[in-house]
């Protein structure tokens, strides 16, 4: 049982003990970290019980202080209480002995909990758009996505289903098959490059050109009604080429999928259903199916356009009846930008007057923009950045930074990919749900601070001491009793990872996690300063090897998480 979860059954049964009569259910009770001096945790269930006891918070600490102090001896060192009313909790040096061996037993399973046990959910992250390269903005997507996916399955789910709602038929599209058609590509081998050429070209030429803009529209039309063509054999190996592409790409950060599902096919299910509820939930309009937003304080948008088509709208309605045909499931959260939040308030409402399951059990969580600091990043297509350019610029700095040290070339590549790429995604996933990121690439790549290449250089430093270990011929699995000395802060909070993941979950938020690991890092960082932790005259020397050790464990965890790799040696 996670901690706080142990302390408030502690706390409930000695209030219904001594006053059967409340309700804890109607209080908002908290366990939260005090200040060190004044114990491992806090709680407010004083100050919560005074009103209906009409007594003072101070007065009701005391009276559950002493009765907490009598039955829970193996579980607290002490209890205490302090003004206003807060009772503070000081765990037992047995109490942690027994969770260090916990860790250590518990291995690539620490910091499981069973918060989503038998649920079964579906994440749609790194939906990509076809025929245009992997951009910043998806790389966002896809590390938090990829975060919660594995955050998801640490706490107990039954069953979760990774999937991606590619943009494979759009004006976009078409516009890129017009202009790899104009630039005379077609037989020549197409490559990524190129179509990111063809859609910044043919995006041009579609704002300038009147030609360009209604064989645009015409190719737009005739790849809706898969019309053999020219244009539909550069889409089909297009299509191909960018699916591969969106493999290699989403492989190299670490996911896979266990489900596509194409805008196309859910266009067609989408625009069944919005005819099908005309008038009762959509409306004609000048030609164009609308839904009346306005009449729900939102705004009217056109789910099937004056062409016949089905817009995003009508796609993510056909998404959602397609996703609640072919799996059963408990919640489904989809990753989206900021920019959409609007589009999504619209198809949560419109599914509700549909289905009202479908609204209940969606979930659409909006991230916030990334930006850059500092250097200017350069886009060779358009105007965003692309993912790849990106990770092999922070990929240079990092084989800059480490050309001194002596690892062969293969090595110093396998280890500036990891370090790359764990520090975008730590620079990403550090920030709160929503929030925007500020990319700075000296800091991002920094071996010291709040970084990825920090984290991932604490995790080697406990594989340095454990090794060293290991050639002193002194045993990493010992057994150890409860401490002679104080427990160490770090100690204390190697417990607390559990309560991280917790709050990730509830938040659908990792910077939970990436900002625990920081911080026991850092306090990781002081212990180690302080601590020859290989002294065995230390009366605390098995202890402190145990410590490291569940060091190790918590970080390999807590960076797996993240989507981080480990490294032996950096």
């Amino acid at each position: 049982m996670e901690i706080r979860e142990e302390i408030k059954k502690v706390i409930f049964g000695t209030v219904n003990k001594k006053w059967s009569d409340f309700d804890l259910k109607e209080a908002d009770i908290e366990i939260s970290y005090p200040a060190q001096e004044f114990g491992d945790y806090s709680s407010n269930i004083a100050l919560k019980l005074s009103p209906k006891l009409k007594k003072s918070p101070l007065e009701i600490a005391e009276e559950l202080v002493e009765e907490i102090s009598k039955n829970n001896e193996e579980l607290f060192e002490k209890v205490s209480f302090a003004n206003p009313g807060f009772i503070n909790f000081y765990l037992s040096k047995k109490y942690f002995n027994q969770e260090i061996k916990n860790v250590l037993d518990l291995k690539e399973n620490w910091g499981a909990t069973t918060e989503l046990e038998n649920k079964k959910y579906i994440v749609e992250h790194s939906s990509p758009n076809l025929f245009k390269p992997f951009h910043v903005g998806h790389l966002v997507n896809n590390s938090i996505g990829e975060s919660l996916v594995r955050i998801i399955k640490k706490s107990g789910v039954a069953d979760l289903i990774t999937l991606s709602f590619p943009s494979d038929i759009s004006p976009g599209i078409a516009k890129t098959v017009w202009a790899i058609k104009e630039k005379k590509w077609v037989k020549e081998e197409l490559t990524i490059e190129k179509i990111g050429e063809a859609y910044v070209f043919g995006t041009k030429e579609y704002k300038e050109n009147e030609k360009a803009k209604k064989e645009i529209d015409s190719i737009n039309k005739s790849l809706y009604l898969k019309e053999d063509s020219t244009e539909l054999e550069i889409y089909e190996k297009g299509q191909k080429l960018s699916l591969d592409y969106f493999k290699r790409i989403t492989g190299r950060l670490g996911s896979a999928f266990d489900e596509l599902i194409f805008e196309s096919e859910a266009e067609t299910v989408g625009k069944k259903i919005v005819e099908e509820n005309i008038p009762k939930v959509f409306r004609k309009s000048e030609g164009a199916i609308i839904f009346p937003g306005s009449e729900y304080g939102l705004f009217d948008n056109v789910f099937i356009n004056s062409q016949g088509f089905g817009t995003y709208l009508a796609k993510d309605i056909g998404l959602l009846k397609m996703k609640f045909d072919k799996f059963k499931f408990d919640k489904s959260i989809t990753i989206t930008d900021v920019e959409q939040r609007d589009h999504f308030k619209l198809v949560k409402k419109a599914a509700e007057l549909l289905n009202e399951e479908w609204s209940d059990k969606s979930d659409y969580l909006q991230h916030g923009r990334l930006t850059f600091s500092g250097a200017k990043i350069s886009s060779r297509l358009g105007n965003v950045p692309l993912a790849e350019d990106l990770i092999e610029l922070v990929k240079n700095k990092i084989m800059d930074k480490i050309k001194e040290q002596d690892f062969s070339e293969k090595e110093k590549l396998e280890i500036a990919e990891k370090v790359a790429i764990g520090a975008l995604k730590y620079s990403i996933l550090k920030c709160g749900a929503g929030r925007n990121i500020v990319f700075d690439m000296e800091k991002a790549t920094a071996f010291e601070g709040n970084t990825g290449p920090y984290l991932q250089y604490a995790l080697v430093r406990t594989n340095s001491i454990l090794n060293n270990a290991e050639k002193l011929e002194i045993s990493n699995e010992l057994e150890f009793s409860e401490r002679k000395g104080v427990i160490p802060l770090v100690e204390k909070m190697i417990l607390r990872f559990p309560v991280s993941v917790s709050d990730a979950l509830r938040d659908s938020s990792p910077h939970h996690v990436a900002n625990y690991l920081y911080n026991l890092a850092s306090e990781f960082g002081s212990f180690y300063a302080q601590t020859k932790v290989l002294d065995t005259t230390n009366p605390d020397f098995k202890n402190n090897l145990a410590l490291v050790k569940a060091m190790q464990i918590t970080f390999k965890n807590g960076l797996e998480l993240l989507g981080m790799e480990s490294l032996e040696r950096m």
